[in-house]
């Protein structure tokens, strides 16, 4: 780069170069400029000021661009949030005026539809509120895990029980267990909140029906729970981010399919903390497997 002009140097420099403050001398308190440079193959937005020499002008570079990949997931996340919270609130608040209406005679299965309906979003509410709280105890590290021997088979069943109570009637959830499956180190209700959000997920994004299989198999010095389904998968493309905080794979819920976008990133921190593993393997329209190891007890 030594000896070339600027415009050689730095990719679109022409298109920012207007709008980069540039201070007579240094300490002049010139505010820099936050600005888009355009990539052949990326976006970066830098941070540039500039300060004037005689023989030319100093400029000051800092790469934001990771700074404004997370303000701008941040503001998904408050919108998100708010139509999480605001869809199960008018939900709530209409089937309640509904039910307080004197001048309308509602039959014992009507009522019971509408208290459904405050129960089922009242649920939902409490969810979102928990994935909030939970990544914030994540995130300042007062989170605590109790280590101990846990019966992954019973921790399983339980989950899997909990959720074909209340499975669409086009979805079928089985429970498939190894015959010699040893004990797992773990703590046991982190271990059941992580196996309900992958089994939730999984019928969540199987708008269409179709089988959820839970199975537990030793494997080499480790315990492997993993969820499998037939649902809409997930693009190669997004597998490497489906982790993160506040993604989610359907961001403008085209598919019907909402959340906060914490629920696996809650996951990932959870098996993390209990020294364990998870990965996920799937292909776009051909079904997801979500997989967690942990630690054998000994």
């Amino acid at each position: 780069m030594v000896g070339r002009p600027v415009e050689e140097a730095v990719p679109g420099w022409a298109g920012i170069a207007d709008l980069v403050p540039i201070a007579a001398a240094p300490g002049a308190g010139t505010r820099a400029e936050t600005v888009p440079l355009e990539l052949p193959n990326r976006e970066l937005w830098l941070s540039v000021s500039g300060v004037g020499f005689l023989e030319g002008t100093v400029f000051a570079f800092r790469d934001l661009t990771e700074e404004r990949a997370l303000e701008r997931l941040k503001s998904d996340f408050v919108s998100t949030v708010s139509h999480e919270l605001r869809t199960p609130l008018a939900a709530i608040y209409g089937a309640a005026l509904t039910l307080r209406r004197g001048d309308l005679a509602l039959g014992e299965q009507q009522r019971e539809s509408l208290l459904a309906v405050v129960a089922n979003e009242a649920d939902r509410l409490a969810r979102t509120v928990d994935d909030i709280l939970w990544t914030s105890r994540l995130d300042s590290g007062t989170l605590q895990v109790a280590i101990e021997s846990c019966d992954a088979t019973l921790l399983a069943a339980g989950v899997v029980a909990a959720a074909q109570a209340h499975v669409p009637g086009n979805i079928e959830i089985e429970l498939d267990t190894g015959p010699a499956v040893p004990q797992v180190a773990a703590d046991p209700d982190k271990v059941r909140q992580v196996l309900a959000n992958l089994v939730e997920n999984a019928v969540k994004y199987s708008p269409d029906g179709g089988r959820v299989e839970v199975s537990i198999e030793p494997n080499d010095g480790s315990v492997r729970f993993s969820v499998r389904d037939e649902g809409l998968g997930i693009p190669a493309s997004e597998q490497r981010r489906i982790f993160d905080k506040f993604y989610r794979l359907d961001p403008e819920m085209t598919r019907g399919v909402g959340g906060t976008g914490l629920g696996l990133y809650i996951c990932q921190e959870l098996i993390r903390r209990m020294d364990g593993r998870i990965w996920v393997e799937s292909r776009d329209g051909g079904g997801s497997m979500f997989a967690f190891e942990l630690p054998a007890s000994p």
